[in-house]
């Protein structure tokens, strides 16, 4: 395969790796068993390619969920800029920055839109909750709650798919994938296969006792680098 080719699409390449949801693969990049702890994941070339596969400990088929990751960016200006993207055939789950202020969280061929403080030099927190009986949707930044909004009500999350930090796996040219790229560090990303408390948010974004995550936690995360992308320490 000629990954140089301008033809190739992401949803190609990703079918090198042979990494399921159902659990964790073998395709940790790290020399130890420690994950990512006391570190970050840097994504500094735009015009590079780079992006990083990670691998849950259990199945994505889910009713609901948190996610909470820290991020730095420069200067976004309107840049599109994707945060995390689960994809399966039915193009199943991307959080995104789409403008200075406005964020989404898309699943299932729809999307839905939050206008929130936008990402910041000096870092930013970032949570999104969602559960299917009452749709229920929020983002949260640095510890505070955005307004609740409904969307996919009855919804399942569906397992089979490939998780990826700094790429969006469901754009179709490589300039598409340019426009989107992350630019920036990631660091501390858990995910959980139900809602977070008010409390525990509040203890995740201040580094406190909360729960691990039990489908993504960076202490231990599983990861497969490509491209230009390299784990620094966090301070």
């Amino acid at each position: 395969m000629n990954l140089s080719s301008r033809s190739v699409r992401i949803s190609d390449i990703l079918f090198c790796f042979a990494v399921h949801d159902g659990g964790r693969s073998p395709v940790r990049d790290s020399e130890t068993d420690l994950g990512l702890q006391g570190r970050v994941l840097s994504f500094l070339n735009q015009s590079k390619s780079g992006f990083v596969v990670i691998s849950p400990m259990q199945s994505l088929s889910l009713m609901e969920f948190t996610l909470c990751m820290r991020v730095v960016v420069g200067d976004l200006g309107e840049r599109k800029v994707i945060l995390f993207s689960y994809h399966s055939q039915y193009d199943e789950l991307r959080i995104f920055r789409e403008a200075k202020g406005r964020f989404g969280l898309h699943m299932g061929g729809q999307s839905v839109v939050f206008v929130l403080p936008d990402l910041s030099t000096l870092g930013s927190h970032i949570c999104v909750t969602w559960e299917s009986e009452l749709g229920l949707t929020a983002f949260w930044i640095d510890g505070k709650r955005s307004i609740r909004k409904v969307y996919k009500v009855g919804h399942v999350l569906q397992s089979g798919g490939t998780a990826m930090l700094g790429q969006d796996q469901g754009v179709r040219s490589m300039s598409e994938q340019k426009e989107w790229r992350f630019v920036g560090e990631i660091t501390d990303l858990y995910m959980w296969d139900y809602v977070l408390k008010s409390h525990d948010v509040q203890e995740v974004f201040q580094v406190g006792q909360f729960p691990r995550g039990n489908i993504f936690d960076w202490n231990t995360l599983s990861y497969k680098i490509t491209g230009s992308v390299k784990v620094l320490p966090k301070d």
